[in-house]
């Protein structure tokens, strides 16, 4: 039901690394006024850093409800989190191509949240026991399914699922924010997550959780430990916020994963005056259905300076056409030589293009059902016309049928793995469910007693721009 009387916000948040990352890149926060996650981009320098980034400087949002601004309070606030990640590239080069979503909930006035997105990190509604999205995913399969190339089904296995279209930060592209005002109603209960929690879970069983448990930081815990029984080769972090009526005690807000492991990493980019600084606020913008953004006028130059301009053009074309027919041959010369010299770059650059692509396919690894067993394959699962871009390696002995459900789905797609490394912890994880009747072993971490290590800004070796907005965890 709507109320006209005060809303308030009772909020919980965890994170976990989950069972085969070896640090955390997701970065949460929950309190009375804000609900907030980022994902950093896995396997990526510094995910860790741009996600901790990011929440550190929205959090200061959650000191006040934001009031009719709180939709353009959102918006400065997370371009101010890009440009400093960007200056954070600058002052610290190893952490090229770093890159985070972000999706957050802010109290505005009366009953209205405001909600910005962009990434693939979700937004839900629990409202009347039904599970709504309030986000859409950047994704390249959420793109085929608009365009109604394949099915919400087909996507949930589809080889390119990893691969996200718009984030914030060092990605070569200015942010594209999803920005709009929503309705709050009291009784909704309200979830922000990672995609280690909706690419690991079933979504039936996620709308169970959160319709059957009341207590918010129980619900996060249980939905953890699903993450967690379906696989957990993602960091999974899970926000929940209570809508009710009337003013209640407030406590302060907590963050949890990268942010509060890594405190630090907010200091990073914080100064304004570096020479990395990058201006992106002209170049956010609203969704279709949303409010619209102020457009400043276009300066410029004034009827005299445009005559000055012109007169000088003229001069300069009247001295420069007495020369033309005189350098004719020579331009001759020098255009046939510099289209040798063109060709030859061209080439060379395929040539190291070809030798790259390569090195990154031999790289990659994933694990999938052959003939029921599960198998290890090296490469992309993908053709390029007749090419296959993989092969076996390796088939053990589990048996897919051995395992739930839901692991067996993501089998007959694909489980990629960035590294050999970590295919076989997927395996191990995979071995660990087939031999067990039911449970799943470790504990989550909360705000209060922090399970992960705090990493070190990643080796300068592993940074790969090119790469920037692909993720390795799926």
């Amino acid at each position: 039901m709507t109320t006209g009387g005060t809303i308030t916000l009772r909020s919980a948040a965890r994170s976990h690394t989950g069972l085969v990352r070896k640090n955390n890149q997701d970065s949460g926060y929950a309190g009375p006024n804000l609900l907030l996650i980022a994902d950093g981009m896995g396997g990526h320098a510094g995910g860790d850093v741009a996600s901790a980034i990011t929440v550190s400087r929205l959090a200061e949002l959650d000191r006040e409800p934001g009031g009719e601004d709180a939709l353009e309070l959102l918006r400065t606030s997370i371009l101010e989190a890009n440009d400093r990640i960007c200056r954070g590239v600058g002052e610290q080069p190893e952490l090229a191509g770093m890159g985070t979503t972000v999706t957050a909930v802010l109290r505005a006035t009366g009953n209205r949240f405001a909600l910005a997105h962009i990434g693939d990190s979700r937004g839900y509604v629990l409202r009347d026991d039904k599970l709504q999205p309030i986000t859409h995913d950047h994704t390249f399969v959420q793109m085929l399914v608009d365009e109604g190339r394949i099915t919400p089904e087909e996507a949930e296995t589809h080889p390119q699922r990893s691969v996200v279209m718009k984030v914030l930060g060092d990605v070569g592209a200015s942010p594209d924010l999803d920005l709009s005002l929503r309705e709050a109603q009291v009784g909704d209960r309200w979830m922000l997550c990672s995609d280690g929690l909706t690419g690991f879970v079933d979504i039936d069983d996620i709308t169970r959780v959160l319709k059957e448990v009341a207590d918010p930081d129980e619900a996060c815990r249980q939905l953890i430990d699903l993450a967690l029984a379906g696989g957990g080769a993602d960091n999974v972090t899970v926000v929940v916020g209570d809508v009710l009526e009337g003013e209640v005690e407030t406590t302060a807000g907590v963050s949890v994963g990268s942010v509060h492991l890594n405190p630090r990493y907010a200091a990073i980019g914080a100064n304004p005056d570096a020479e990395a600084a990058v201006d992106t606020e002209a170049h956010a913008t609203f969704a279709d259905d949303d409010v619209s953004a102020d457009t400043a006028p276009i300066q410029t130059v004034d009827g005299e300076d445009l005559e000055a301009r012109d007169g000088t053009t003229q001069q300069l074309r009247t001295n420069t056409a007495a020369d033309e027919e005189a350098d004719l041959d020579d331009e001759v010369e020098k255009r046939s030589y510099l289209g040798w010299i063109i060709t030859a770059i061209v080439i060379v650059a395929l040539a190291v293009g070809g030798f790259f692509a390569y090195n990154y396919v031999s790289h990659q690894y994933y694990v999938a059902d052959d003939d029921g067993k599960v198998s290890l394959y090296r490469g992309l699962d993908t053709t390029l016309g007749p090419i296959e871009l993989s092969r076996l390696v390796d088939t053990t002995d589990i048996e897919v049928d051995s395992l739930n459900s839901y692991s067996q789905d993501r089998l007959r797609g694909s489980i990629p793995a960035g590294s050999r490394d970590e295919a076989d912890r997927i395996i191990d994880n995979l071995r660990k469910e087939s031999d067990r009747s039911s449970g799943i072993s470790g504990d989550v971490e909360d705000s209060t007693s922090p399970s992960d290590p705090a990493p070190s800004p990643p080796d300068s070796k592993s940074a790969d721009p090119s790469d920037a907005i692909t993720r390795e965890s799926q």
